[in-house]
């Protein structure tokens, strides 16, 4: 059986986990979703996997209240899970035939056709070039910051916007011509 100290401990890890992960969803909730949206290309399955980021953080937060857990934490914690469903379900990717791609957790200049587009293309690329893209682009990080989330190097981040940027050039020019 608990002490009284040991449960005041474990009441105090629990408030101070909650109060902590409570912050980090109202502050990055939203961003992160959308980055997981582009990064699975599905709404529903983004906001799963922002859940489970989130749900990660409180435990993290609830063995170690101490730990500070910020943006790029969460970000790898996202890419790392949106990798995982990926690989999970062996997604094919396959640009559909017509343009009723679910978009209603989309910004509303999301729903324009050269953004429905760009989702469709960022979709038929590798999921490594994916992540060092939007971490560059729309996350904002430097190649520095987004190789130390990601695991990799700078070079390595450049590389793959490199790539990813001249395959989505191509796709985008294909698709226009069609």
């Amino acid at each position: 059986m608990r002490s009284g100290l040991e449960t005041c401990v474990a009441v105090d890890r629990t408030a101070i986990a909650q109060r902590r992960t409570e912050e980090l969803v109202i502050e990055h909730q939203t961003k992160l979703a959308r980055y997981l949206r582009r990064m699975v290309g599905d709404a529903e399955v983004a906001l799963d996997l922002t859940q489970d980021v989130f749900l990660s953080v409180y435990r993290t937060l609830q063995a170690d209240p101490a730990r500070e857990l910020r943006a790029g934490w969460l970000y790898r914690a996202a890419t790392n899970a949106a990798i995982s469903f990926m690989r999970r379900r062996k997604i094919l990717h396959v640009l559909p035939l017509d343009r009723d791609l679910d978009r209603s957790a989309w910004r509303i200049d999301e729903h324009g056709a050269q953004s429905v587009d760009l989702q469709a293309a960022l979709a038929r690329l590798p999921v490594e070039q994916t992540a060092a893209l939007l971490m560059t682009s729309y996350a904002g990080y430097s190649s520095s910051e987004a190789a130390q989330i990601l695991g990799t190097t700078a070079d390595a981040v450049r590389q793959r916007v490199c790539r990813a940027m001249k395959t989505l050039r191509h796709v985008m020019n294909e698709d226009s011509l069609s």
